[in-house]
């Protein structure tokens, strides 16, 4: 049976800040998608758990949303209802910060550094929110964010709050037990990590040199989701994207950057077809040519039937 019912519509145009048929294409990295069916911003975590729980009892799909980052969007939008979750509190207790779902990631690493604590620079290299780091386990420069996460703590629908460890989370290579497995569908409510005390400044000139050389060596400042393939065991989706002769590749207005390989660029336009069609040929020359299977890191959602 259809979610569809008018008692179900009733309720989601009764939700606090609830706007029908927002478009999502300007909440993305990738400037790329359709409408959501229903959408709100939320920064109160009892808000969002009271929406999720009602989605969860009535039948009705949602997505949570962050900054946007690593997600190719269906043109024609996503259904029932998106949730941009935008809590950005912090706290900083000697060697922990506790920082909300909603909080960059490369904002974060700017809060360590001011606080003298080490050990969080990759994090200026990671483009997404807190809670979409503990989704996927982000990481930049060879280091993850399971490396110094503490625990994190969550909402499950149909349980409760839960502090989830490392080990409840079941991190690997840009996944988790919320993204694979079992905690999927579930809300990162905030992220306690553990890093250690040095100099603030050093870690300042750091982040700036990583940024630097990433401004020279990733389409930075185009319109882009991010790496679209996760690295296979021993090599790069890049170089071998590149090997297959495939940067400056090309559908309508999506483009494989000549900068990096595993960047696709939105020129201006593209849709999420195009993008999805060039993710496609790239994948299928890569494995014609090398024998090797990529496997997407970029999420596809939405309507894509």
């Amino acid at each position: 049976m259809s979610w569809r019912k008018e008692s179900n519509l009733a309720w989601l145009r009764e939700l606090p800040g609830v706007r029908k048929g927002e478009p999502l294409a300007t909440r993305t990295s990738f400037g790329i998608g359709g409408p959501a069916e229903f959408f709100a911003e939320m920064a109160n975590t009892q808000s969002i758990e009271v929406a999720l729980e009602g989605c969860r009892l009535r039948g009705i799909p949602h997505l949570l949303l962050g900054a946007g980052t690593n997600l190719l969007i269906a043109d024609a939008g996503v259904e029932g209802l998106v949730i941009r979750v935008v809590n950005r509190d912090y706290e900083v207790d000697g060697t922990r910060i506790r920082a909300g779902a909603g909080l960059k990631m490369m904002r974060l690493a700017r809060i360590a550094a001011d606080a003298g604590l080490r050990g969080f620079e990759f994090a200026i290299g990671v483009p997404g929110t807190v809670g979409g780091a503990v989704y996927q386990n982000a990481g930049c420069w060879g280091h993850e964010l399971r490396e110094v996460l503490v625990a994190a703590r969550g909402f499950q629908p149909g349980a409760d709050r839960r502090t989830w460890s490392v080990e409840d989370l079941q991190f690997g290579y840009r996944t988790s037990a919320l993204r694979d497995g079992p905690l999927r569908g579930s809300l990162v409510i905030d992220a306690t990590i553990q890093l250690e005390r040095g100099d603030g400044e050093e870690a300042k000139r750091l982040m700036a040199k990583l940024t630097r050389e990433r401004n020279e060596t990733q389409p930075i400042k185009t319109k882009n989701c991010g790496s679209v393939f996760m690295n296979p065991p021993g090599d790069s989706a890049g170089r071998l994207i590149q090997a297959a002769g495939l940067k400056g590749a090309r559908e309508g207005a999506a483009v494989i950057s000549e900068l990096h390989g595993n960047f696709i660029v939105n020129e201006g336009g593209a849709t999420a077809v195009e993008v999805a069609a060039l993710i496609e040929r790239a994948r299928a020359t890569v494995m014609h040519r090398f024998g090797i299977e990529l496997e997407r890191e970029v999420e596809l959602v939405g309507k894509w039937e």
